[in-house]
């Protein structure tokens, strides 16, 4: 299959060269992405460790259906908040790239079944509850009136959240049912976004105000977090991510988010985590979780987009991008074995 590649050269002011480019293309990785700032640091990562890859990013691309495959095998960094940066055409033809090169045998990490996954509240909830995982209960829906009828007795308070999120985008706090209402009757509101799918979500507070969420590399648990926000729903570790308040009334308007490493996280919790991971088919990414007052561990959501935040690997002692690189290699070095036997 053949689409748009990045030149490493193109990907860095300072012109250094990040992609190695001695091996043919059937025995390179392929990195499939549409945030070149988010992968930086694992480009630089690959390129020390002489791991060969090329970048494709998928923000304006194209591929035939009928060609084969061209790397050894590829990893998925699509983000479900694509949209936020005006690429939202990335997700759909990512979405189609990937069962393409699944279909033609390839193995993608993050592939299809993750990414669908990734892109979809509803799938994430359905997914944990298959597991008797607790989760906050969920109505769907994409019609104001029928929304009305059927969430007449349910518990607020609670939030909209659109089935293709990322970054807390359009995540709304409902505070009752006349709240709801208004909402709802108000035509000028850009309820909906992009997909026209939302879920009207139970809230349920954590006894702190924080969310504990943790990271995966190949089933192995990398750090966790607390992740303690100020007036946003946007809890993206990354330090570029825009954030607007979720209540611009407030007194103090302002909105923040506080990253702290998580040491003591429960092995109960780990291994809640490390299940839901696996059942999502995810190979890098993680899940977070709420702890609430009386006791209970509340999960609510998968993501598949890790960022590394440099001031957590420091505190936690790991190489994160390190971490991810060895497994890329690893994946890197048994297709080429496939392909050669």
């Amino acid at each position: 299959m053949s689409t748009r590649i990045i030149r490493g050269d193109a990907l860095r002011r300072d012109r250094r060269r990040l992609v190695r480019r001695s091996a043919p293309l059937a025995d390179r990785l392929g990195i499939i992405f549409e945030n070149r700032e988010w992968l930086l640091p694992l480009f630089e990562v690959l390129n020390r460790e002489g791991v060969p890859f090329d970048p494709i990013d998928v923000k304006d691309a194209a591929f035939s259906l009928l060609e084969p495959d061209r790397h050894a095998c590829y990893l998925n960094r699509v983000s479900p908040s694509s949209y936020l940066r005006g690429n939202g055409p990335a997700i759909r033809y990512a979405t189609a790239y990937l069962v393409a090169l699944e279909t033609a045998g390839t193995r993608v990490a993050n592939g299809a079944s993750s990414f669908a996954l990734e892109t979809s509240k509803v799938r994430q909830q359905l997914l944990m509850e298959h597991l008797g995982v607790p989760t906050p209960r969920s109505l769907v829906f994409n019609d104001r009136e029928r929304i009305r009828e059927l969430a007449r007795d349910f518990a607020f308070p609670a939030i909209i959240k659109p089935d293709t999120g990322g970054s807390g985008a359009l995540i709304r706090r409902v505070e009752n049912y006349a709240h709801l209402e208004a909402l709802l009757l108000d035509e000028e509101l850009d309820l909906f976004g992009p997909e026209h799918l939302l879920l009207l979500q139970e809230f349920i507070p954590s006894r702190d105000g924080s969310v504990i969420r943790t990271e995966f590399i190949d089933g192995e648990l990398v750090f966790a977090m607390r992740v303690t926000p100020k007036n946003t729903f946007n809890l993206c570790p990354a330090d570029g991510c825009k954030r607007t308040p979720a209540d611009a009334d407030k007194d103090d308007g302002r909105a923040d988010v506080h990253f702290e490493l998580f040491r003591e996280i429960p092995a109960e919790a780990v291994a809640q985590a490390r299940e839901i991971v696996r059942e999502a088919r995810l190979d890098v990414g993680g899940v977070e979780y709420i702890e609430t007052a009386d006791g209970r561990r509340v999960f609510y959501d998968i993501n598949a987009t890790s960022v590394y935040r440099e001031d957590i690997q420091r505190e936690a002692g790991v190489d994160a991008f390190g971490k991810l690189c060895g497994f890329l290699a690893r994946e890197l070095a048994k297709e080429r074995i496939k392909r050669a036997s």
